[in-house]
């Protein structure tokens, strides 16, 4: 068995998170068990869709059914049916799936899914702490948040979470909620990677440089500002720019962990959150030459610009 608590939800699996440096609960809220394996993908159930994700080809499919269980597809991946308590799982693996892909989809996919469906909205993100303050980094697959998180903790910073971003009080004092340690970067960012000198490596099951820095010992440690990474190419200087709170509303909507949502409650409450946080906390688009080598002092920049 293996334990986590992940942006606040305890988690059991009967199989391994690669979760070592997280806490443990006693009574998780989600425990996932392995089914049987997918060889022929069956036809989701009737009943109602609350998300429908499409690109160049079918992404995630999540169906309420009648009985009230949800059917979440991961298409090419895996099935989770989920009970109505949004508490007992069944992983189901397609046999074409990688292994230790039940690690990645569950920590990434699953806990977001089921994180909004108790009404909690969940950005594509990652996060570092410095000096017992957040610094998140949002944006689209490839655009380079986990590579700026990387870079933050290569210049002392511990990483808070990745690839899931829940921020709690939005409208108050908005704090990030602590998840997985590890870092997952695409093979570009190999070299930044090896720069974290002591820190545990792993190749993932999609084939990610994983590394796990110091991890922040603050659980929910207050969020002071949201970077969205834009990499320039072209020789320019590094350079901070605060967005209007109308264009960091819409920055914040382009960037749910999960797309193509349906259902009228989830997008009221993901338009809701990023409404707030605009309101309340700087949206800064972060234009920095992309490495290697990446520029030096990049967080002491980053801190000017936030005091000034």
């Amino acid at each position: 068995m293996s334990h986590a608590v992940l942006y606040g939800l305890g988690i059991e699996t009967d199989f391994e998170m690669h979760q070592t440096g997280g806490d443990r609960s006693p009574l998780p809220d989600v425990c996932v068990h392995t089914g049987p394996v997918i060889e022929d993908w069956d036809p989701q159930p009737d009943g109602e869709t609350l998300l429908d994700l499409v690109l160049q080809e079918p992404w995630y499919t999540v169906v309420r059914r009648s009985d009230g269980a949800i059917h979440f597809r991961i298409h090419a991946v895996c099935d989770y049916l989920i009970q109505p308590n949004l508490c007992d799982v069944e992983l189901r693996l397609h046999t074409s799936a990688p292994k230790g892909m039940d690690a990645v989809m569950t920590t990434g996919a699953l806990l977001s899914l089921l994180l909004y469906l108790r009404g909690t909205p969940v950005f594509h993100g990652s996060a570092v702490e410095v000096d017992g303050q957040a610094i998140a980094f949002i944006g689209h697959s490839g655009q380079g948040k986990t590579t700026m998180a990387t870079l933050f903790c290569t210049e002392g910073a511990a990483a808070v979470t990745d690839d899931v971003l829940v921020v709690d009080d939005a409208d108050k004092l908005p704090r990030v909620r602590r998840g997985s340690g590890e870092l997952r970067l695409r093979s570009g960012a190999a070299e930044l990677a090896a720069s974290l000198k002591g820190a545990r490596r792993r190749l993932s099951a999609d084939e990610r440089n994983v590394v796990a820095p110091r991890y922040s010992s603050v659980f929910q440690p207050p969020l002071r500002a949201i970077l969205v990474p834009m990499p320039t190419r072209d020789g320019s200087a590094l350079r901070f720019e605060r967005l209007r709170q109308m264009d960091a509303t819409l920055a914040l909507l382009n960037f749910p962990r999960l797309m193509g949502w349906n259902d009228p409650t989830v997008v009221k409450t993901i338009f809701r959150e990023a409404s707030a946080l605009a309101q309340n906390i700087p949206v800064i688009a972060a234009r920095i030459p992309w490495g290697p080598p990446f520029p030096p002092a990049v967080t002491e920049a980053l801190f000017q610009e936030l005091d000034s």
